[in-house]
């Protein structure tokens, strides 16, 4: 699966744009649909970058979201799942919003790009503040 920022930019965006600290993990599947034009909710890209964002802690399941094991024949939305967008969520969502940001860390992973976001989002903020 390639990264998609674009799409977890999305994902993000709407968690924070929530009035609530968590999101029932159905009504962001539907948004997220809407928002991408996709087929079905809980397509593979959309269930792949939920795991993406979930590895490295840009969101935190309030429970179980999915259940996933050699049982299962794919991961299986959880009745009721919550989640939230973290901290270092809301950081990544404002390093993600600065075009020349995305540009710079599209071609890495997503941890990765996580700390070259961060830290070029310091760099313009201090050149902001005059640091």
């Amino acid at each position: 699966m390639k990264q998609d920022y674009e799409l977890i930019k999305i994902i993000l965006q709407t968690l924070a744009d929530n009035e609530g600290y968590y999101m029932l993990l159905d009504n962001l599947a539907n948004k997220i649909q809407e928002k991408t034009g996709a087929l079905e909710p809980f397509n593979d890209k959309f269930v792949g970058h939920f795991f993406l964002a979930k590895d490295t802690n840009l969101i935190a399941e309030l429970g179980i979201c999915f259940f996933t094991g050699q049982q299962y024949h794919k991961p299986v939305p959880a009745n009721y799942a919550k989640l939230r967008i973290t901290a270092q969520g809301l950081e990544f969502l404002e390093a993600l919003k600065n075009d020349n940001i995305i540009h710079k860390i599209k071609e890495f992973s997503v941890g990765t790009a996580i700390d070259i976001g961060k830290s070029l989002l310091i760099k313009i903020i201090s050149k902001q503040l005059d640091f």
